[in-house]
């Protein structure tokens, strides 16, 4: 005699089945995502620091000594034709514009973006976002956006200062788990710990 499931029987491995299923999804998507980022991270990078020094080297500019004049201040046109006629020109982009009076927005062609803007006149922010969707003004949260900037003429991870240089993985993480703004959107050491980890989101890392 063949012995068969009764449809009882399989209802109930299929219910397993998706119940695994649901339990084990969020975090093979989480880890996909954590590659995702790291990979564009990784590749963004190496991307503007090349854009930089071939403008630099073809324009004769001397490196860490990079200054705006004050009007060009918080000034997305005048940043958005520096752009153009600068790193832009080295840059794969599918558009570049002005976000409004201040920030400019940037839609890079393999899917990611970043928006950026003159702080001061040594210093451009620049908040890179691993889907253009999810770029927005003064958005670094760590996981969908990360802090860069572009201080006196070097490219750098978060940010470009004796306080975010000396620290150490351990204190890097600490601030990136919690920063001192106390906004999770402004998480200003993720990017740079995540370069210190070997351009990798590492387990302990505050996903």
């Amino acid at each position: 005699m063949n012995k068969a499931f009764t449809l009882a029987e399989v209802l109930i491995i299929l219910g397993i089945i998706g119940v695994v299923a649901a339990m084990t999804m969020p975090a093979l998507i989480a880890e996909h995502q954590k590659k995702v980022a790291a990979v564009r991270l990784e590749k963004f990078y190496s991307v503007m620091s090349q854009a930089v020094l071939r403008w630099q080297n073809d324009d004769a500019i001397e490196p860490d000594n990079l200054t705006f004049e004050s009007s060009a201040i918080d000034n997305s046109e005048y940043l958005l034709n520096w752009y153009n006629a600068t790193i832009g020109k080295y840059i794969q982009a599918d558009s570049a514009m002005k976000e409004d009076e201040k920030y400019i927005k940037v839609a890079l062609n393999d899917g990611s973006g970043f928006v950026a803007y003159i702080q001061f006149e040594n210093l451009i922010n620049i908040f890179y976002c691993v889907d253009y969707k999810y770029c927005a003004p003064e958005s670094y949260d760590g996981r969908r956006t990360f802090l860069f900037s572009l201080n006196n003429g070097r490219f750098v991870t978060s940010q470009d200062s004796s306080s975010y240089n000396n620290l150490s993985r351990d204190e890097l993480l600490n601030e990136c788990k919690k920063p001192y703004s106390g906004l999770k959107k402004h998480r200003h050491a993720c990017t740079r710990l995540i370069q210190v980890d070997g351009w990798r989101i590492a387990k302990d890392y505050p996903w």
